[in-house]
């Protein structure tokens, strides 16, 4: 007898900018699977954050990104530095993502998340990505 195993892994998405953010969230809101997003800033041309938090955190997700549910979906959401210092941005207002630091790791739909420093704390990070309550 013959199986045939699919295997299922983290789909992972990447956008930059609130409208293409909104559109993918969305989307995929109601599928019964975890979403997770990490909000960070953007890179230059070089190809380096602007966003020094961003930087030493963006290991720690990723490492931590093998545990998170294999059915579950992971939005990395880059933000320009000119739009995130406008304080009236809909990443900060928006009640769905309410952003006050960057980066921001969190369960979309969810009070589950994680602000600055404490996205480069591993410990967190794991908790947070492997939860699926």
């Amino acid at each position: 007898m013959r199986l045939n195993l699919i295997a299922r892994m983290v789909v992972k998405h990447h956008v930059k900018g609130w409208d293409d953010f909104a559109k993918l969230a969305e989307s995929l809101q109601g599928n019964g699977e975890p979403v997770h997003v990490f909000f960070k800033g953007d890179k230059d041309e070089k190809g380096e954050s602007w966003c020094p938090y961003c930087v030493k955190a963006a290991p720690v997700v990723d490492e931590a990104l093998k545990l998170a549910p294999e059915t579950s979906h992971f939005i990395t959401v880059e933000i320009d530095r000119p739009f995130w210092k406008d304080l009236n941005n809909p990443f900060r207002k928006d009640p769905r993502t309410n952003l006050v630091f960057l980066p921001t790791l969190l369960r979309w739909r969810s009070p589950q998340r994680l602000d600055g420093e404490r996205v480069s704390n591993q410990d967190l990070v794991e908790m947070l990505l492997s939860d699926e309550d």
